[in-house]
This record gives C-alpha cells, sequence and structure tokens, in this order.
C-alpha cells in the first residue's frame, strides 16, 4: 500500500491512504480495503473498517465488518459496531448481543447503542437488565435511552414503573412522556405526584401527560 509523492515531499502514511480508498470506485479499492482490515497495527485496521464503511460499495465486505466485531482491539470492535448501526446490519445481531458483555466499559456502551439500531423485541429483556444492574452511570443512561427509543405497548408499563422512581430527572421526564404515549386514566395518581416533582422539566411533562389522558 504505497503511494508516489512529489520530490522532497512526504510520503502519504498509511492512514492517509487507507482514507483515500473510501472514496475510491472499483473493486481493486475494495481488495486495498479488505487487506487493510487485516493488517497488523490496530488503528490501521480500525482506519480500514471505518473506510469500509464509508465507502459505496462497502458492503461487498460486510463479512469483514462481521469478523471485526471479534477483533482482539476494542479500537475496531467499536469502530465496527458504528459501521453495523451505519448499515442497519441485522446479521450483527448476535455478535453484537455478545458484546454486552464485554469487560471494556466504552465497548459495552458502543454496543447498547448499536443495539438500539439493530434492535429486535427480544433486546428488551437483557437491555433493561443493564439497566437496572449496570453499576456505570454511563452505562445506565445509554441502556435507557435504548429503551426509551424502543418502547412498545408491551413493555412501556414495565419502563414506566423504572424511571418514574429513578434518581435522574430525565429519566421520570420519560416516565411521563411514556405514560402519555401508551397510558390508561389509572395511572393518573402517579402522575399526580410526579406533578410536583423538584424538576421544572418533568413537572412540566407530567402536567402534560395528564391533559393528554383527561381529554381521553
Amino acid at each position: 500500500m504505497s503511494c508516489n509523492s512529489p520530490s522532497g515531499a512526504h510520503p502519504p502514511t498509511t492512514h492517509q491512504v487507507i482514507r483515500k480508498l473510501a472514496l475510491q470506485e472499483g473493486a481493486a479499492a475494495l481488495k486495498a480495503l479488505a487487506n487493510a482490515a487485516g493488517l497488523e497495527d490496530q488503528f490501521e485496521r480500525r482506519a480500514a473498517i471505518d473506510a469500509i464503511g464509508r465507502h459505496p460499495h462497502g458492503r461487498e465486505l460486510r463479512s469483514i465488518i462481521l469478523r471485526a466485531l471479534r477483533d482482539p482491539s476494542e479500537y475496531v470492535v467499536r469502530t465496527a459496531c458504528e459501521v453495523v448501526a451505519q448499515w442497519d446490519l441485522q446479521e450483527a445481531h448476535e455478535l453484537v448481543v455478545a458484546l454486552l458483555a464485554n469487560p471494556s466499559k466504552a465497548t459495552r456502551q458502543t454496543a447498547i447503542r448499536t443495539l438500539g439500531t439493530i434492535w429486535v423485541d427480544a433486546d428488551f429483556p437483557t437491555v433493561f437488565r443493564i439497566y437496572n444492574d449496570a453499576s456505570e452511570n454511563e452505562i445506565r443512561r445509554e441502556a435507557a435511552w435504548v429503551l426509551r427509543q424502543r418502547a412498545q405497548s408491551a413493555h412501556w408499563r414495565t419502563l414506566f414503573d423504572a424511571f418514574q422512581v429513578d434518581e435522574l430527572a430525565r429519566h421520570r421526564q420519560w416516565a411521563c412522556e411514556l405514560a402519555e404515549k401508551f397510558s390508561v386514566p389509572d395511572i393518573l395518581p402517579v402522575l399526580s405526584q410526579l406533578s410536583s416533582d423538584v424538576d421544572g422539566h418533568v413537572r412540566k411533562a407530567a402536567w402534560r401527560a395528564i391533559q393528554t389522558l383527561s381529554s381521553r
């Protein structure tokens, strides 16, 4: 992977060459990217995975993206997750689920975010358990965000019950929004309590939900 340069000029780095390949059409560019994804240097592999994700025909190398989800480098794995999310690559689902148990907090957080894109209904218990049990606030918040985005009628009450007593005001606000979207009037007493919340955004969301439900 080399490139000629004018006399006296520094030759382009491998990273620069890889980034340029993302903009080049043709089988030769894809082959070069596939080769780069197997380089020894983890940061060059990461650059190759990123370039494959941005290449117009990068999906032809989706097997390399799937392989990268098992890479020994966390940097490569997280970049592969980002490509999976960008492509909505459903065939990566089980590999991404496996990353929820990764020792790296950053990788788990990225995996949760990616799962929110390639979500299936069966993911709810797994992500809800992470929200309940994770010791790191960043992980809990990521899980909560995905759960909020993927809330369905079958699970909204479970989320509401958890969010409405959460220490984070944003989650209590989400509880009110869920109630407004999915609820029946019998939840009004809980919303009445939330309308006196210490946080103004929660109070506003609770009152809006109360008004919506009362008008149904």
